[in-house]
């Protein structure tokens, strides 16, 4: 039978393609470098690059206990920070200006060196899981304030709402599916959330400047 483990990096496989592939259609012809669009295709690909490392520990090295199986933590760990902290960067691009905008990004990288210095410390994945649910809190919240600036809101709410709750299995120690384990029915379960992600992040402003005063908070 086969094993939790190469569940879970088969399902970290088939995550980490639907991330690239949704990330791709975010860096669509017209979208400039460093505008919330172009930010948020980036996140996805960091997320997805996170999958992908991920897959590789769980399939080859976290099985045989290899040595590098601890940087392939850590590395997978760091990842998740950096998508996190592009998901902050982006909404607060897309919807913030002024001092405000410039407040919560010197917070999202301020805090990020919270989780970063438990990655490289100790074996906790707790700060991992706060510091990402923080990132999808403060684009929930910012979605709920500009509800009606784009049709990828109401995605991207729901998309949030599911990550949350997905998240939410690993400090409640849950046993995952029948055959799938935690981990698999965690990538499993996040598949269909991600296309909510692309949704909501689709109408995203393409272009670095704000061209019409709707677009700014």
């Amino acid at each position: 039978m086969i094993s939790e483990l190469s569940i879970s990096a088969i399902t970290d496989i088939i995550l980490a393609c639907e991330l690239f592939f949704l990330a791709g259609l975010c860096f669509r012809p017209g979208v400039q470098t460093g505008s919330p669009a172009w930010i948020w295709g980036f996140t996805l690909a960091l997320i997805g690059l996170a999958s992908l490392i991920g897959a590789v520990d769980h399939g080859f090295y976290e099985p045989v206990g290899h040595p590098m199986h601890r940087p392939l933590i850590v590395a997978t760990r760091i990842t998740i920070i950096a998508g996190s902290l592009c998901m902050i960067v982006a909404v607060a691009l897309q919807y913030l200006t002024g001092r405000l905008r410039a407040g919560v990004l010197a917070l999202g990288l301020l805090t990020a060196t919270w989780p970063l210095h438990v990655i490289l410390t100790s074996d906790d994945f707790m700060a991992v899981i706060l510091y990402y649910s923080a990132s999808f809190l403060i684009a929930l919240a910012l979605s709920v304030i500009h509800l009606t600036q784009n049709r990828g809101t109401v995605p991207m709410i729901l998309a949030i709402i599911g990550a949350l709750g997905i998240s939410a299995m690993v400090p409640l120690g849950s046993q995952g599916f029948w055959c799938l384990g935690l981990f698999g029915s965690y990538h499993v379960l996040l598949m269909p959330v991600v296309i909510a992600l692309y949704l909501g992040g689709r109408d995203f402003r393409p272009t670095r400047a704000i061209l019409h005063p709707k677009d700014a908070a």
